[in-house]
This record gives C-alpha cells, sequence and structure tokens, in this order.
C-alpha cells in the first residue's frame, strides 16, 4: 500500500470519526463523561493523519519550491493545534474536568501567526514581501473591525471577583476573531490564484478554516449556554477541519513540479481596510449619539488601532515603491513603470516640472472616473479644485527646487462620473532619477475617511441629541465674542437656562420621553432667539444662549420669550406635560473674562430656582455672596459627620387614647462649631442639592437604630418601641440601601420590626416600578414602610395599593388647619377613611394644639405627634423620660388628665 493510498484512507477514516460522533452526542450516546473522554482521544487520534499528509505535501518533489516552504509552516501550525489538543486531553482526563484556561490555549494560540504566515508563503501573493505583508495586515484589520463588532454587539464585562473567567471568555472570543483572520487572508489568496487546481487547493484551504471558525464560534456560545446540540455540532466541526486540510495536502501533491503563476493583474482587495475602518466608525458615532460613552471609549481605541494599522500599510506600499525606484535604475523606462503599476494599488502619476501629465496608471479610472489615456498630455493642475490651487503650486513648486524630497498633501480632485474626490497626494521629486524625469505622485482616495473625520469634528463640538453647539463650541464662541468687545464697543449677555421639574418628566416616562423633550425644547429655544446668536446645549437640563449685539434690555426680553415659550405644554408621545423654565441674565462688564460671565449667568439662574422657579433673574453683583455663603456651607456640611456635628433628636408618637409612647421620629439637627444650631430647613435642601443626603440617611440610621436597640428598660415596658426614619429620595435610589439597612440592623442588634422607613409620596411616585421593587425588598427584611406627608403629593391609587405600605402620616398642613376658621376636616378625615380601608395605621403629624387633638380624637384618629406632647428630644434626654415614665405621663396630662404648663 502507498503511503498516498494510506492517507487517503486515513482521511476517510477522519470524515466517517466526525460523523459518528455527530450521531452519538445527538441522541446522546454514550453518557456525557464517557462521551468527553472518547472525544479527547478521538481528536489526537484523528488529527495523526492530518499531521502526515502534511509531512508528505511538504517534502513531495512533485510540489513547487514556494509551495512546499509554505505547507512546511501549515505543518508546524497544526502541529501547535495538535498539541494544544493533547494537553487538553490529558488535563481533562486527569482532573476530570473541561478546563476553562489552561497551558493548552498557549499552544492553540500559537497555531494562528504560523498558520498566518504560511498562507502568505503560498504562491499568488505576488513575488514581493511587502505585498504579503499588506495581505497579513487586511487579515489583521479584519479581525480587528470583526472584534469590535462584538465588543459593540455584546461587551463582556469584567466582575470584581471574576478575573480569570472574564479572561477565559475573553480567550474564548479571540478563538473566532483570530479565524476570521486567517479566513480573510485564504479568501485573498483564492481570489489571487488563475490556475485550476491552485483554485482547487485554496478553495480547500478556505473551507477548513471556515470550518474551524463556525466551531469555534459555536464553542464560545456553548460555554455559556450549555447547549448539547451546538456542543454536537462543535465536536464534529473540529473533527471535520482536521479532515479537510489533509485533503487539500493530497490534492497538492498532484501537482506539476512548474509553481503556480499568479495572474498578470491579480485581483486585489484594497477595499478591505476602508470598509473595516467605515463599520467602525459607524459603531462608534452611534455610540456617541446614545451617549454610551463607557463602550464608547473601547471602539474608539479599536479605531485607532485600524487608522494605525492602515498608516502601517501606506508605509509599506510607500517603502515598496521607493524599492522599486531603486530597482528601476538602468531598466527601460516602460519596464520601470510597468512595475510600479503592478506593485501599486494607488493612482500613480509622471508629471513634467510644467505640471503636464506624461504618464498614469491604469488605476486613474478607478480613483478618478476618468481612462489615463484621457489626462496624457493635460495639465495635473487642471483636475485640482479651485480652492486648493494655490496649496498645490506651492508643494510642486518647493519640491522642484528640492530634488529627493518627499512632499504630502490633502486635496480635492476632479471626478469623470461629476463632483469631487478628496484625496491623499504623495509626491516626490525624481527629476535627477535615470529614465523617470519628472515628479512621481501618489494619489489615494481619502473621501470616506475625510467625511468620518468631519463627523467626528462635527461630534466633538456638538451635543448630538439635539444639534446644538456643546460647552467646548460655546465657550469658544463666548471668548470670541469677548475678545471683539475689547476692541469695539458693542454689549453681549449670556443666558443660562434650566428645564423646571424635568426630572419628574424623565422619571416619571422614562428617559426617551426626556430625550424629545430635550429636543423640543431645543427647537423653541433656537425659533425664539436671533440667527447669530448661539444656543448650547451644557448637559442634562440646561441650556446656556450668547447673545452679540443686544442691549441689556433685549437681554431680559430675550429671556421672557423664552421662558413663555418653555411654559408651554409639550406633547410627549400623546401626552401634555409641563416643566417650564429657570433664567438667568448676565451682561458682560468691562473687563469680564468668560469664566466670570459663564459664573455669573449660573449664579443668576440659582437664584430663579431660589425664588420659586419659573422666572428671569438679571445677575446683582449681591448674589456672589449668597452663592459663597451656600459654597461655604456645603463645605462645611461634608465635614460636619466627621466632626461629629450632627445629632440625632427623636420626637415621641403616642397612642392617641391611653398616652402610652409607641416610638419616635428620628429628626437630624446641626450645631455648627461657629454658626451655632443650623436649621434644617436651611441645611437639608443644600444636603439633598449637594448630594450629601445618601450619606446623612446613614447616619441617621446607624444612629436611631443603635439608640433604639438601647432604649429597654429592665422591666420591659419599652421592649416594642419603634423608631423612624427619613429616607430621602436619593438614598432610595441607591443600589445599595438594602444593604445598609440590613448592616445597621446587625450591628445594632435591633429586630427589624422595631424600624421604620419613611419616605415621602413625591418620592414614592418618582421611578414607580423601581420604587415598589426597592420597597418590597426593604419590607422583606421586616421591617415597617410609612407614607410621610401624606397627601400634599399626587400618588395614584392604584400605584398605592401595589406599594407594601404599613402607615400613612397625615401632613402636618391638613393637621394645621383644624380648628381654624378656613379649615376644613374632611381632608383628615378622607386620609382616616382611606388609611382604615386598606389596613394602614394613621399617624397626624404636627399636633400643636388641644383643639387639632379634640378633633382627631373625633375623627378616630390612634396616632399623633406634635408639639402639644414634646418637642424632639435629644437621645440621651429622651432615654431618661422614656426609663423613668415622665413621657407617657407628659401625654397623660394632655389627653385629660389635667392640664399642667410645660415648659421646656
Amino acid at each position: 500500500m502507498t503511503a498516498s493510498l494510506l492517507t487517503r484512507r486515513l482521511v476517510i477514516t477522519q470524515f466517517l470519526c466526525a460523523l459518528t460522533f455527530a450521531v452519538a452526542m445527538l441522541v446522546h450516546w454514550p453518557g456525557d463523561a464517557t462521551r468527553a473522554s472518547a472525544l479527547n482521544v478521538a481528536y489526537l487520534l484523528i488529527g495523526a493523519p492530518t499531521l502526515w499528509a502534511l509531512f508528505e505535501a511538504s517534502r513531495d518533489p512533485r510540489v513547487d519550491v514556494q509551495s512546499r516552504t509554505a505547507w512546511r509552516a501549515l505543518r508546524l501550525a497544526v502541529g501547535c493545534w495538535w498539541i494544544g489538543d493533547a494537553v487538553w486531553a490529558i488535563i481533562a482526563l486527569t482532573t476530570g474536568a473541561r478546563p476553562s484556561l489552561s497551558i493548552a490555549d498557549a499552544a492553540y494560540m500559537a497555531f494562528f501567526p504560523i498558520a498566518l504566515h504560511a498562507l502568505a508563503r503560498f504562491p499568488g501573493l505576488g513575488p514581493t514581501t511587502a505585498e504579503r505583508w499588506r495581505v497579513q495586515l487586511d487579515a489583521v484589520i479584519a479581525a480587528l473591525m470583526m472584534g469590535t463588532l462584538f465588543y459593540y454587539l455584546a461587551p463582556l464585562e469584567r466582575e470584581a471577583d471574576g478575573a480569570r473567567r472574564w479572561l477565559a471568555d475573553a480567550v474564548n472570543v479571540a478563538y473566532p476573531l483570530l479565524d476570521i483572520m486567517l479566513l480573510t487572508a485564504a479568501v485573498v489568496l483564492w481570489s489571487r490564484q488563475t490556475d485550476g487546481k491552485s483554485v482547487a487547493i485554496i478553495r480547500l484551504l478556505t473551507a477548513a478554516l471556515a470550518v474551524k471558525t463556525g466551531a469555534d464560534l459555536l464553542y464560545a456560545r456553548t460555554v455559556i449556554s450549555n447547549a448539547r446540540l451546538i456542543t454536537a455540532i462543535t465536536d464534529s466541526g473540529w473533527i471535520a477541519w482536521y479532515g479537510v486540510i489533509a485533503l487539500a495536502a493530497i490534492k497538492a501533491r498532484d501537482q506539476t513540479a512548474a509553481p503556480m503563476a499568479a495572474a498578470a493583474a491579480p485581483r486585489r482587495m484594497g477595499w478591505l481596510p476602508y470598509l473595516c475602518i467605515g463599520v467602525v466608525g459607524l459603531l462608534f458615532l452611534d455610540l456617541v449619539q446614545g451617549q454610551a460613552f463607557a463602550p464608547a471609549r473601547g471602539v474608539a481605541l479599536s479605531l485607532l488601532a485600524l487608522l494605525a494599522a492602515v498608516l502601517v500599510r501606506q508605509a509599506i506600499v510607500s517603502r515598496e515603491s521607493h524599492r522599486l525606484d531603486r530597482l528601476a535604475i538602468g531598466r527601460d523606462a516602460e519596464h520601470r513603470l510597468a512595475a510600479l503599476v503592478h506593485h501599486a494599488s494607488d493612482l500613480i502619476m509622471v508629471v513634467d516640472t510644467d505640471t503636464s501629465i506624461r504618464f498614469v496608471s491604469p488605476s486613474a479610472e478607478r480613483i478618478l472616473g476618468a481612462p489615463a489615456e484621457a489626462m496624457i498630455g493635460t495639465n495635473y493642475l487642471g483636475l485640482v479644485h479651485p480652492d486648493d490651487h494655490e496649496p498645490m503650486q506651492r508643494l510642486l513648486g518647493h519640491l522642484v527646487q528640492h530634488p529627493d524630497v518627499r512632499e504630502t498633501l490633502v486635496c480635492r480632485m476632479e471626478h469623470g462620473g461629476g463632483g469631487w474626490r478628496w484625496v491623499e497626494v504623495v509626491c516626490t521629486n525624481h527629476l535627477t532619477t535615470e529614465r523617470i524625469h519628472g515628479l512621481v505622485i501618489n494619489l489615494r482616495d481619502v473621501t470616506e475617511r475625510r467625511e468620518l473625520e468631519g463627523k467626528l469634528e462635527w461630534q466633538a463640538f456638538h451635543d448630538p441629541m439635539t444639534g446644538l453647539a456643546n460647552r467646548v463650541l460655546f465657550s469658544d464662541r463666548v471668548s470670541h465674542a469677548l475678545a471683539r468687545r475689547s476692541r469695539m464697543p458693542v454689549e453681549l449677555g449670556v443666558l443660562f437656562i434650566d428645564l423646571d421639574h424635568f426630572k419628574v418628566v424623565n422619571d416619571t416616562f422614562g428617559h426617551a420621553a426626556g430625550d424629545l423633550l430635550l429636543r423640543e425644547a431645543s427647537r423653541r429655544i433656537q425659533g425664539a432667539v436671533r440667527t447669530p446668536d448661539t444656543v448650547a446645549r451644557l448637559g442634562g437640563d440646561e441650556f446656556a444662549v450668547l447673545l452679540e449685539d443686544a442691549s441689556p434690555l433685549e437681554c431680559h426680553e430675550t429671556g421672557e420669550r423664552l421662558l413663555g415659550q418653555l411654559t408651554r405644554a409639550f406633547t410627549v408621545d400623546g401626552r401634555e406635560v409641563f416643566t417650564g423654565a429657570s433664567i438667568g441674565v448676565t451682561i458682560a462688564q468691562p473687563g469680564a473674562t468668560l469664566d466670570e460671565l459663564v459664573r455669573d449667568a449660573d449664579v443668576a439662574m440659582y437664584v430663579a430656582k431660589g425664588e420659586g422657579r419659573g422666572r428671569v433673574v438679571v445677575f446683582e453683583p449681591s448674589m456672589r455672596d449668597e452663592v459663597a455663603e451656600r459654597v461655604h456651607l456645603v463645605a462645611d456640611l461634608r465635614r460636619a459627620i466627621e466632626r461629629q456635628e450632627l445629632h440625632v433628636h427623636y420626637q415621641p408618637q403616642f397612642d392617641l387614647r391611653t398616652g402610652e409612647v409607641l416610638g419616635a421620629e428620628a429628626l437630624v439637627r446641626w450645631m455648627h462649631p461657629t454658626r451655632g444650631n443650623i436649621p434644617p430647613a436651611r441645611f437639608v435642601p443644600i444636603a439633598e442639592q449637594a448630594g450629601l443626603m445618601v450619606e446623612m440617611s446613614l447616619f441617621i440610621l446607624d444612629t436611631a437604630c443603635r439608640d433604639a436597640s438601647q432604649w429597654r428598660r429592665p422591666s420591659g415596658a419599652a421592649a416594642n418601641l419603634h423608631v423612624s426614619v427619613n429616607f430621602s429620595g436619593r438614598h432610595l435610589q441607591d443600589a445599595q440601601v438594602v444593604r445598609h439597612v440590613a448592616d445597621a440592623l446587625t450591628n445594632a442588634s435591633l429586630d427589624p420590626a422595631l424600624l421604620t422607613i419613611e419616605i415621602t409620596e413625591g418620592v414614592m411616585m418618582h421611578n414607580t416600578q423601581a420604587s415598589i421593587a426597592v420597597l418590597r425588598e426593604l419590607k422583606a427584611l421586616g421591617i415597617t414602610i410609612a407614607i410621610d406627608d401624606f397627601g400634599t403629593g399626587y400618588s395614584s391609587l392604584s400605584y398605592l395599593q401595589q406599594f407594601p405600605i404599613d402607615i400613612l402620616k397625615i401632613d402636618k398642613a391638613f393637621v394645621d388647619k383644624l380648628g381654624t376658621t378656613d379649615g376644613d376636616a374632611a381632608l383628615a378625615r378622607a386620609i382616616l377613611a382611606l388609611g382604615d380601608a386598606l389596613g394602614l395605621a394613621t399617624v397626624a403629624e404636627g399636633v400643636e394644639t388641644m383643639q387639632q387633638l379634640e378633633i382627631l380624637q373625633s375623627l378616630g384618629c390612634l396616632l399623633g405627634q406634635g408639639f402639644l406632647f414634646s418637642r424632639p428630644l435629644a437621645s440621651r434626654v429622651f432615654a431618661e423620660m422614656l426609663s423613668s415614665g415622665n413621657l407617657e405621663r407628659l401625654a397623660g396630662d394632655v389627653l385629660g388628665i389635667h392640664d399642667p404648663t410645660i415648659s421646656w
């Protein structure tokens, strides 16, 4: 039996084994463990004939010398993959588990660069090293593009405790991407073949890489989905690709000893790198348009890598052109130009010193849309755009005066089909080069690149959602306006616009509705100002307008006009919503700087919000003091917790029938070291705006839980005393809120049933579904949920039934009206009836007079708190009065035993 016949029979055995394993895995026979062990051994047994077939092809004298070199490299590459299978099998058989990441991956990874080198050594890519490098670069560029596309569709997110798993997933994804690199090189090699047998061989190699690519893709998916059917197909594919490569090696041995000649003008895929750049550029623009800046950074890095690869590719082409110039010395001019045409994918021209065209390569029709023969003898500058004539003339003039100098310019040239194309022109002085005696001009079409650069440049200075100027461009326009103002007496003003209640719309109707509102608001602002005025979106719901050559009166009138436009109803998804706006106006004073102008407009806008929103405020210097005071207060508040300046006081809650103390509400107080006691009404809104409410709420929660755990008297009379803690909207939106509450209860050893979390009605209705989910998680801990200030918001009864609520707290505003001339007990009665219907307890806040108490008792209210019973008490005082029973005695006095005068 000959070696060739033996190889053919072994290959047939490979395909039969692949089919057998596919059927066995589809019917789930044998068991998983047995099948896995059999597969690990089968890969080694089935891969061995392939290595033998490659060995025979690499030394068969019937194969030409260049092809034998390629087959030797391919044999080494497949050997690395086979070694990887062997290491994998050993690890799997010894550990009994599939290794997610092991030393086998190093052998597998070695396969790809060696295989790429092997493909580049096959005949058909041209005789030069530069051509082979260019093909390999094209393959790498294609893999980069596909990797970016995978990252765009499903980015790998590295978990803090899963670095090894993330790395394993990244390696699994890398295999099909590197396969695509090899497949691209194989397709290019296939396109360059002209001999029928050579085409058949490369077609088999391409098919083998395609099978392997599919198998690796399915394996990467299998690692995640664990789909048995896909696993069966994957294992069959890994077995089958060995066989297809072996068939290619057998086919190669049937070749004659004559080398496989490439076509005189081989088909090229020069468009591939620019297609990849275009695809990645579109992905980047899509991510930036959607404001997905985190993944956009990864795509931007990939885009830079692609541009770098293309620049390297261009450098190779340029270097090859120089090499061909050196080789051309002493040869016939026609042979030299033919070589340049043959090896250059760009348009090549030879131009005399009078700019007349002496030679044009055939690629002229592809790049400039006109046949090369029609350009011979014409003026080169006649093809250049009129606006680019002067720089091109300067370049050519400088080039003529300096021999052996290279100059580069990007300009527009006329296209025979109409219009203009951007081209990158590389000019070299070869006036002294024998048989050339002219200026050699290389042209490359960069129209798509220029369009992409233009889009990126526009994106850098404009808001992608509204199309308005962004903060960078706005600052630049203001700087130029101030510079112009320093040269001539003109007036200018800046308006800062902040949409009121935009967050409510965004949280209630969703971010898509919020985006629609912002786009409509931007159109209204643009329609209310003059054409030369600059409108910018600074971020979020903040806009700015630069008014040049506008008097203070005109600036104020523009602000009022904008306010009128923005207070009209917006139609979002068929619904009318209202926002309004707060507008700050500042007029540039002599010597004003950009920072001062922007800061003063921002201060005026902040004052407009503080005065009740929905108004236009013109900046006055005194406003700076108020803002400075707020800045200092924010800085002091940030350090207040660390300095133990914040304290928690407790206001008791009583049973209005028996006077029993049932609980206490935790209230924060701030004793500033120099300012003294700062009222909560002063610092709580500042904490909310400065983003300090979560930290403050955590402090109150931890303190209240610790104090509540120490209130129990030895007799056990206070064993069931509840403590109530208010949560802000920001804290409720914190992803760690449930863990914070659980930690506070654990650290204080407090029964969860003794903690009540109070949230306001407005906070509850923002982002309703998310609020329901968080409250249910808190409820699952065993704590009590109360709605504070009930009746002042706009909650829906249908939503109210979905919230896990235990207590309704009647707002002090309703209690204050009880017993007054304009008072009406109907709302308080309705809230009590609603609580009774829903099975909820009700607590009246702010009870301050006996008349209010008597009305509440007559309405059936059972729980209350307020100054009539007790002001908020320091923790130590509250604990002492609770243990002594004084709190209950005071409540008993108020409830009718007698009416003493109590002084605090």
